[in-house]
């Protein structure tokens, strides 16, 4: 069992056919029946997996993660107790084919995802983890447009069904499980989300599964972030990610740059800076220069607390 101390790691799916119609659809029209084919195998898919879930309702743990592009995906994970998993279950997002300026384009349907978040199975105030859509660098802003587009969809549609969502940035969450480097791809996202939950591998056999792989990590992050990596041991889910991240090289005795998984993992550095200057320390430097700072002072005031308590 890895305990999470100071300076320890510094930093469905395929198409439902149609019985053939009598009637013959003119060419025009076929976009329109092409969307309402879509339509209705989402609906189709949504209901079969959210059917699933439901015989686990009775799982005192769930955490829901979101990956909210179009080609992104939800996970429910479930278990005994907090951190135990015992089963998990990956959703594609609902999406239609539309007509824009003359092309078909696929985007999320509104209406087949609120439809998913109601059948999900799980109990309001669950915790949600939803990745942050929005401007990355590189983005048109036509991308920057439907990314942001799509992340105010899922926001809106799970805070209606009042589940408690948590925003994750996704440079947070890649950086964190080692994944924000160069060169790095979704096929690292869908290696990782293996190793994490074997449960599953046959859900992420292929490359588009990617938005499955990546809602799963995001969940996973989410969990550790939310308290778990400052927890005095281990739970079973917070486990998996040390070892992962261990075998990977990314976690060592001293000196890792990534990831972080001190008692301060998950802040931000207005946060950091904040809580600086709560304790009138300096505010100024890089963000794991302000982590270090803080963990310097924790350990001073241990050291200070057992020499009162010697006394």
């Amino acid at each position: 069992m890895y305990a999470f101390t100071t300076r320890a790691a510094r930093f469905v799916a395929s198409k439902t056919p149609r019985t053939a119609s009598s009637r013959a659809v003119s060419p025009a029209r076929a976009p329109v029946r092409r969307v309402h084919d879509a339509k209705r195998a989402a609906r189709a898919r949504i209901h079969g997996a959210a059917g699933a879930s439901l015989e686990r309702a009775d799982d005192a743990w769930i955490v829901v993660g979101c990956d909210s592009d179009a080609h992104g995906a939800l996970c429910v994970i479930r278990g005994p107790r907090r951190g135990v998993v015992s089963s998990v279950k990956v959703i594609d997002n609902p999406v239609s084919t539309v007509m824009i300026n003359g092309k078909p384009r696929v985007r999320l349907d509104p209406d087949a995802m609120r439809e998913c978040a109601a059948a999900l199975g799980v109990p309001k105030r669950t915790r949600v983890y939803l990745e942050e859509g929005g401007v990355e660098f590189g983005f048109s802003a036509q991308t920057a447009f439907v990314q942001g587009y799509n992340f105010g969809l899922w926001r809106g549609i799970l805070a209606a069904q009042e589940f408690d969502v948590a925003v994750v940035k996704p440079q947070a969450w890649k950086a964190a499980l080692g994944l924000k480097f160069k060169g790095s791809t979704k096929d690292d996202s869908i290696a990782m989300a293996k190793m994490l939950f074997p449960e599953i591998v046959h859900e992420l056999s292929r490359k588009r599964d990617h938005g499955r792989a990546e809602s799963l990590l995001i969940a996973a992050y989410g969990h550790v972030a939310n308290g778990a990596a400052a927890a005095e041991d281990d739970d079973a889910l917070c486990a998996r990610v040390r070892d992962v991240l261990a075998d990977r090289g990314l976690v060592r005795e001293e000196g890792a740059p990534l990831p972080y998984f001190g008692p301060y993992f998950g802040m931000t550095g207005e946060e950091l800076k904040k809580e600086l200057k709560a304790r009138a320390l300096k505010v100024s430097g890089t963000k794991s220069e302000l982590i270090l700072r803080l963990e310097d002072d924790d350990v001073a005031r241990t050291s200070r607390q057992a020499k009162s308590a010697t006394a």
